[in-house]
C-alpha cells in the first residue's frame, strides 16, 4: 500500500511539474530511461564535457521533484558559462540577473553563489562596469557575514576591473592592499585568496606591459604553493575551498604552479630572454593544465612573442568555434590582433590587412562602450527583460489555469498529509536532540572531573622526552595541552609543540596517531575547543555564540558552527537554548 501511495504521489507531482514547466526556447526535456539519479552532483559531474546532458539532468531533476526550480536555474547558468565545450554567457547572465530579483537570494549562501557566477561571467565577457557592480555587492555581503577573507578576495576583482576602466594606479593600489593583508598568513583560505590577487595583478601588469614586475609575483605564487605542500597541516582551516582529498590536493598545487610557469614564460619572452621563456613554457606544456583548452589559450600569447604561430592558430580555430557569434569582446579582439601578426609573418599581407581592419573595428566599439558607460544599456535591458517575463507569465497563466486548479486541489490534500508528517518528524527530532544534549552534559561533567585529576610528570630534559614511546608521548603532550589550555590560542598548532619540546613534525604526527578519538593534532585541538565551548555555554549563558567561539580558540564563527554541528549533531544555538532551559 505504501509503494502504491508513493507511486501515485510521484505521478501527480510529475504531471503538475510538466504542466508548469516553460523554458525560454520552448524545448521540454524528458527523463531518459538510463537516468537513475537526477541530482546536482550528477549534472556537475559531466557539465564540462557534456553540457547538453547536464542541462537535461537538471530539467529532469526539477520534474521529478529532486531539485528546487531556482537552484536548477543557478546550476544551469553555471553549466552555460563554465562548460568547456559551449560558452553561452548572455543566457547565463540573464538567468543570474533574474535570480537576483527573486526570493532565492534571500538566503545569503544562494546570493553569494549567484554573485560569484555574475562576477565570473562579466569578467570573462570584459564587461568591466558590471564586474565592479557585482563584485562590490559581494564585498558588502561578505563583510555583513563576517567573512573578511572572501571580501578581500573579491576586492582583488574590483582592483583589476578598475584598472581595465582606465584607473590603473587606483586598481594597483587596491591589489597591493589585498596582497599585503593576505600574503604572510598560513591559512588555506588566505593563501588561496592571495594567489587570486597575485594573478589579477600579473594580468594587469601584462596589460600595462611591465613584464619585469611580473616575474617576482609569479615566483611568489610558486613559493606559496611549495610552502603549502611542505606544511599542509598548518594551512588546514576548515575552508570549503580547501582540497578535500589527496587527488584534489595535488591537482590544486599543480594547477597554480603550472599557471605561474605560464606567467613566467610570457614575462621572459616579453623581455627578450627566449631560452628562459622556453624553459618555463616547456614546464607549462608538460603540466596537466597546459594540455587543456584553457591552458593552451593561456600559452597562445607566449607562442606569438616566440614566433610559434602554428600552435597559436590551431588553438584559435578551436576557440572560434566555441565563441560562435559572441565576437564583441576583448578576447576575440586579441585573437584577431595575433592572427594579423601571424599572417604578416607568413607574407600573407592581404589576410593580415583584413584581420587588422576587423580588430580595429571591434576595438573601437569596445572602447566607445567603455568610455560612454553602460548604465543606460543595462537599464533598458532590465526593462525589456521584465516586460518579456511579464508577458510570458500572463501567457502561461492563461494556458494552464485549468490544470493548475486541479493540481492545486490535489496538492492541498497532499500538503495536509505532508504537514502532519513534518510535525511528527519535528517532534521526533526535538526529542532526539534533547537526548543528545543530555548525553553531552553528562560527558562534559565526566571530562571536567577527569581533567581536574590530571597530574603531569614533566620530563627533566629533552633526553627524557626522547625515551618516551609514541603512546607515552601522546599522553604527555595531551596532558600539557589540556592543563595549560594551549588550545585556546587560535594560533596554536604543530609548530608551537615543535619549538617548545624540540620535536620533529613526524614525531608529533606519530604520537597523535595514537589518540582514541582522533587521528591528528588538528582534530585533537578542534575537539578540545568544542568541549571548552560546551562548558562555556553551560557556565556562562550570558556570552554570545560569537564570544564563545572566540574564547574557545576559533578564529571563524562559520567554522565553529559547522564543526559543532558535525561533532554533536545539534547547532550551538540549540545547545545553548537547552542549557538555558535547564537553568
Amino acid at each position: 500500500m505504501r509503494k502504491v501511495t508513493h507511486f501515485i504521489l510521484y505521478v501527480l507531482l510529475t504531471i503538475f511539474a510538466v504542466s508548469c514547466t516553460n523554458t525560454d526556447n520552448g524545448i521540454k526535456y524528458e527523463p531518459q530511461p538510463d537516468d537513475t539519479l537526477y541530482t546536482a552532483d550528477a549534472a556537475l559531474a559531466i557539465f564540462d564535457r557534456n553540457p547538453e546532458r547536464a542541462l537535461l539532468i537538471l530539467d529532469s531533476a526539477v520534474i521529478v521533484g529532486n531539485m528546487d526550480a531556482d537552484l536548477a536555474k543557478m546550476l544551469r547558468a553555471k553549466v552555460l558559462c563554465q562548460s568547456t565545450t559551449d560558452l553561452k554567457f548572455e543566457e547565463a547572465q540573464k538567468i543570474c540577473e533574474a535570480l537576483m530579483e527573486s526570493d532565492f537570494v534571500d538566503n545569503p549562501t544562494n546570493r553569494e553563489n549567484v554573485l560569484d557566477l555574475l562576477i565570473t561571467i562579466t569578467r570573462r565577457r570584459g564587461d568591466n562596469e558590471q564586474w565592479i557592480r557585482w563584485s562590490t555587492e559581494k564585498v558588502e555581503l561578505c563583510r555583513q557575514q563576517g567573512d573578511e577573507t572572501e571580501a578581500l578576495r573579491t576586492e582583488a576583482e574590483i582592483g583589476f576591473s578598475l584598472a581595465k576602466l582606465g584607473e590603473e594606479e587606483r586598481g594597483l593600489t587596491k591589489l597591493n592592499g589585498v596582497i599585503g593583508a593576505l600574503d604572510e598568513q598560513r591559512h588555506f583560505s588566505e593563501m588561496d585568496a592571495c594567489i587570486i590577487a597575485l594573478k589579477r595583478k600579473i594580468n594587469l601588469l601584462d596589460i600595462l606591459n611591465r613584464p619585469e614586475s611580473i616575474i617576482p609575483l609569479a615566483q611568489r605564487i610558486i613559493e606559496k604553493i611549495d610552502d603549502y605542500r611542505q606544511h599542509r597541516d598548518e594551512y588546514a582551516d576548515g575552508s570549503f575551498r580547501m582540497p578535500p582529498n589527496e587527488e584534489q590536493f595535488y591537482s590544486y598545487c599543480n594547477f597554480y604552479t603550472a599557471q605561474a610557469y605560464g606567467f613566467l614564460a610570457k614575462a621572459y619572452a616579453d623581455i627578450g630572454e627566449e631560452d628562459t621563456a622556453r624553459h618555463y613554457l616547456s614546464l607549462f606544456e608538460e603540466s596537466d593544465y597546459g594540455k587543456t583548452f584553457s591552458g593552451r589559450m593561456m600559452a597562445s600569447n607566449t607562442w606569438v612573442v616566440l614566433g610559434d604561430y602554428d600552435k597559436m592558430l590551431a588553438i584559435y580555430d578551436v576557440a572560434d568555434k566555441r565563441l560562435g557569434n559572441d565576437t564583441m569582446n576583448h578576447d576575440y579582439a586579441s585573437m584577431l590582433h595575433n592572427r594579423a601578426i601571424a599572417a604578416e609573418a607568413a607574407g600573407d599581407y592581404q589576410t593580415a590587412t583584413d584581420f587588422w581592419h576587423r580588430y580595429v573595428s571591434i576595438k573601437e566599439n569596445l572602447d566607445r562602450k567603455q568610455h560612454e558607460g553602460q548604465a543606460y544599456h543595462y537599464a533598458a535591458r532590465y526593462k525589456l527583460q521584465e516586460e518579456r517575463m511579464n508577458t510570458e507569465r500572463e501567457q502561461t497563466k492563461a494556458k494552464h489555469n485549468k490544470s493548475l486548479a486541479l493540481a492545486g486541489f490535489i496538492l492541498v490534500l497532499l500538503s495536509v498529509g505532508f504537514i502532519i508528517r513534518l510535525l511528527i518528524q519535528s517532534h521526533a527530532i526535538n526529542r532526539k536532540n534533547r537526548v543528545l544534549t543530555e548525553q553531552m552534559m553528562e560527558s562534559m561533567k565526566y571530562k571536567k572531573k577527569e581533567s581536574q585529576n590530571i597530574k603531569i610528570q614533566t620530563p627533566k630534559s629533552k633526553q627524557d622526552i626522547d625515551t618516551l614511546d609514541d603512546k607515552q608521548l601522546f599522553n604527555y603532550l595531551s596532558d600539557v595541552i589540556r592543563s595549560e589550555e594551549l588550545f585556546l590560542n587560535s594560533n596554536f598548532g604543530r609548530q608551537v609543540l615543535m619549538d617548545r619540546f624540540h620535536l620533529t613534525d613526524r614525531r608529533i604526527g606519530a604520537a597523535f596517531a595514537h589518540a582514541d578519538s582522533c587521528s591528528s593534532l588538528p582534530d585533537f585541538i578542534r575537539d578540545l575547543r568544542l568541549e571548552y565551548a560546551c562548558q562555556l555555554f553551560t557556565d556562562r549563558p550570558d556570552m554570545s555564540i560569537s564570544d564563545v567561539a572566540t574564547a574557545s580558540g576559533f578564529s571563524n564563527l562559520t567554522v565553529f558552527g559547522r564543526d559543532f554541528k558535525r561533532k554533536y549533531e545539534v547547532t550551538p544555538t540549540y545547545f545553548r537554548s537547552q542549557m538555558t532551559a535547564k537553568k
